[in-house]
């Protein structure tokens, strides 16, 4: 008995060794000597073009100066132009949809039963119900993209642990911070002017079919402080997704407007 009490003890000591190791052990260290701004561009656009489709729940934690609550959202995306997001309140109850194609955007606001249609250009400016949101950039920010042009670099270097970069591409100017270990994005700040826009953080990242998708999205407009949160429970990647999901269908009651008009 004292020879098992003995080998129990061991195993044990062994096992609390083995994980306080395995806490203290170093994560991967950004070395900008071994890897160029340029290939973590091209990563991150790589890892943009591997994500073709989307079926994702997520919960939205909306904070503004004038009203802060929890909401759910469908979310439905198909390469290269279709956009569906539906939200719903407490108790399910539906607030709002909105589709956004290559040029076409619908807006179909469902406590109001208002049905707004029209291009890409009449919804500049118009966000979507309280969210601090344009229509315009709900793609960009519910499925984690951020598209750049041509970026002209100004500094790299590294910071807190991440490879760190300062660029412009005539529009904006772009503060970036790349996980040393995936070198993908996990926070990017907005600048116009020298004023800071806006601010994205990607973070817990689990591979979904293969491919790593971000879990939490914080999106953040500090000027205004305004901000929300996504926290996605479900999401399926490059699955197949009937059409029928991107309809939207509108009461015949609803008040109808065509911006384009």
């Amino acid at each position: 008995m004292k020879t098992i009490y003995l080998k129990t003890c061991f195993i044990i000591f062994t096992l609390i060794v083995i994980n306080s190791c395995a806490l203290i052990r170093p994560g991967v260290k950004a070395d900008i000597t071994k890897t160029k701004y340029t290939e973590l561009l091209k990563n991150h656009a790589q890892w943009q073009a591997s994500v073709k489709s989307m079926q994702a729940e997520t919960r939205i934690t909306l904070d503004t100066p004038q009203f802060s609550g929890n909401f759910f959202a469908d979310i439905f995306l198909e390469k290269p132009d279709s956009l569906l997001v539906s939200v719903r309140g407490a108790f399910g109850m539906h607030l709002g949809k909105v589709f956004v194609a290559h040029n076409r955007f619908i807006f179909y606001n469902q406590i109001n039963n208002q049905f707004f249609t029209g291009n890409k250009s009449d919804f500049e400016g118009r966000n979507f119900l309280q969210f601090p949101v344009e229509i315009s950039r709900m793609g960009d920010v519910f499925v984690a993209h951020d598209n750049f042009d041509v970026l002209r670099m100004e500094s790299y270097t590294v910071k807190d642990n991440a490879y760190y970069l300062e660029a412009d591409d005539g529009s904006f100017t772009y503060h970036i911070w790349f996980d040393p270990g995936n070198k993908l994005i996990q926070k990017i700040e907005y600048f116009k002017a020298g004023d800071l826009i806006f601010r994205k953080e990607y973070k817990n990242w689990r591979k979904e079919n293969g491919i790593l998708f971000p879990h939490l999205i914080n999106f953040v407009k500090p000027q205004s402080t305004e901000g929300l949160s996504l926290f996605f429970s479900k999401i399926s990647l490059n699955q197949s997704i009937l059409h029928k999901a991107f309809e939207i269908k509108i009461p015949a009651d609803a008040e109808q407007t065509n911006l384009s008009l």
